[in-house]
């Protein structure tokens, strides 16, 4: 993908892309609604941010794959969830694999929803409190996923007014 989001090239999937070009990635933070959002912890051995807990359920967006359609994928492979999450903004980030164009995602898990880790992305997950997450993170914690937290927050869509008050943490911009 160029800067515009536009397909330029197609690559294998875990290399850096052709410079000036970008991966595309699409990440879902699952909240209940009130208040409470999905936390988990990635395997020790994990290619990407091993042992790092996150709240970015996600993964590379496929060749011909809107960001939606990976966002679904991804929540179905990671947690066995059929979920149709909303996508809330794109950027470019820097990640472990190069530049990339990041769309974030939100999804309110039914209150019926069983969450069940399938594969070996996923060595531990909860629903906790937001505040907590924001307060006092699980270390390590993928800073890319706070960031996602507290722009959400102050989006109003993980089922809390406005962004918690935390002493010490700034209001993202």
């Amino acid at each position: 993908m160029d800067g515009a989001d536009r397909r330029v090239a197609t690559g294998v999937r875990g290399r850096r892309p052709l410079d000036g070009l970008f991966h595309r990635v699409a990440a879902t933070v699952v909240h209940d609604g009130r208040g409470r959002v999905l936390v988990y912890r990635r395997p020790d051995l994990a290619r990407v941010l091993p042992g790092h807990h996150d709240v970015l359920v996600g993964g590379s967006v496929r060749s011909g794959e809107s960001y939606l359609d990976a966002a679904v994928r991804e929540l179905a492979e990671e947690f066995a969830v059929s979920a149709r999450p909303e996508e809330s903004w794109r950027e470019p980030r820097d990640s472990p694999d190069g530049p990339c164009r990041l769309a974030v995602h939100h999804w309110r898990l039914p209150a019926d929803a069983r969450l069940a880790p399938l594969d070996a992305e996923v060595a531990w997950h909860a629903l906790r409190p937001l505040e907590e997450l924001l307060a006092r993170p699980p270390r390590p914690f993928n800073p890319v996923g706070r960031d996602a937290l507290l722009r959400l927050a102050r989006l109003g869509v993980l089922g809390t007014p406005g962004v918690p008050s935390v002493p010490g943490v700034p209001v993202p911009q």
